[in-house]
């Protein structure tokens, strides 16, 4: 409901009411998620399991062409008690309350739960009870529904004796195998994944994840898709086209060259962000990310709350901003002590302008799932 509201103030020309959801300060403890599993369950959980989020750093936007993409996991996730039950059914519940099946969060569950049957790993007879919690926002395309499926499927293994998770989509595959101080590069259509090093806490640097809560005026991804489809039946698998220009004068409409476009340079930023991460030199990933940046705003892929997010950032300091999934998120490369004066910079340019400031966060690159108790 508060996603629709959104939607319908972006189609009405409404400024966006900001960031939506909570982001809380700290981590859910493993202790009280345990007391409050037992309250609600009557029975002992197995054990607590913690997955990230995540950032989208390049390439997300093309992945329905079979693009690559690059991530970096986040410090905050979500976490979750778990134990199967002899009922068969499937009970998904926060502190706050039971999830309705059509909750996102609840379906994330039943897939994993889905794939752990046909897997072997739960008989037909056995269900599931999950108590989640989390301080990762749900709204701000940082990956919520991956680190659901991750934490749930690794309860899942564990459970059952089951071999380690693989995951499902690229998404669930970067919570699964990411690793503190690096980044994971994906193939989202054969889920091949790569870790490099981005250590950016031994350069002095961090992300800093701006949320402003803004969506555009519709849903970008079904037009992007089609056209990104339309331009591969043109030209063939387009992260295999060796001559973008000449590739881009057999396209006729605008609209479709820039979208093309668009996509052909991403696989040239990712392979040079790549080798840049192989050579140790995250520091200098930030004009990559700008590139990045200015190509999708040229496809209509950001706001107007994210642009101004990202000219307040870059005035005040950052080396890199680049707009992160499809939800009103920028991603910023800074240096550590440019936070602070980044932070108010933002907070400043959108209250100068009417407008609700943006959540703030710094994070380094972080570990993947794992278990806590």
């Amino acid at each position: 409901m508060e996603r629709a509201v959104t939607r319908l103030r972006a189609v009405l020309g409404v400024r966006s009411a900001g960031p939506r959801g909570a982001w809380p300060s700290a981590a859910p403890g493993a202790d009280r998620l345990l007391a409050e599993f037992g309250s609600r369950y009557g029975s002992a959980a197995s054990g607590v399991w913690h997955a990230p989020g995540r950032a989208a750093l390049l390439g997300e936007h093309t992945a329905s062409v079979g693009g690559g993409a690059l991530y970096a996991a986040l410090p905050w996730g979500v976490t979750a008690a778990a134990d199967t039950s002899p009922d068969g059914r499937t009970r998904v519940a926060t502190p706050r309350g039971p999830l309705r099946p059509r909750d996102p969060s609840f379906r994330a569950v039943t897939a994993a739960t889905d794939s752990a049957r046909r897997a072997g790993l739960l008989g037909g007879g056995q269900g599931l009870h999950v108590l989640l919690d989390g301080n990762l926002p749900r709204h701000a395309s940082l990956g919520y529904a991956a680190a659901v499926a991750g934490a749930v499927s690794l309860a899942l293994a564990d459970i059952t004796g089951g071999p380690p998770p693989e995951g499902a989509t690229a998404d669930e595959r970067v919570v699964l195998t990411a690793r503190p101080g690096h980044a994971v590069r994906v193939r989202p259509d054969t889920l091949r994944t790569v870790i490099l090093p981005f250590d950016l806490a031994g350069e002095g640097l961090c992300l800093l994840v701006v949320d402003t809560g803004a969506l555009p005026h519709r849903d970008p991804r079904p037009a992007h898709t089609a056209a990104l489809r339309r331009a591969q039946e043109a030209l063939g698998p387009l992260r295999s086209v060796r001559d973008p220009r000449a590739a881009l004068r057999e396209l006729r409409e605008p609209a479709l060259r820039a979208r093309a476009e668009c996509a052909l340079t991403e696989v040239h930023r990712l392979n040079a962000a790549v080798g840049l991460l192989r050579a140790g030199r995250a520091g200098e990933t930030g004009p990559v990310l700008e590139s990045s940046h200015l190509s999708l705003r040229g496809c209509g892929l950001t706001t107007a709350e994210v642009e101004l997010a990202a000219e307040a950032a870059s005035r005040s300091g950052a080396r890199g901003v680049r707009v992160s999934g499809w939800a009103g998120t920028l991603v910023a490369l800074a240096a550590q002590e440019r936070v602070e004066p980044i932070t108010a910079a933002l907070t400043r340019a959108f209250t100068d302008r009417g407008r609700v400031p943006p959540r703030v966060r710094s994070a380094l690159p972080s570990a993947g799932a794992h278990r806590l108790r």
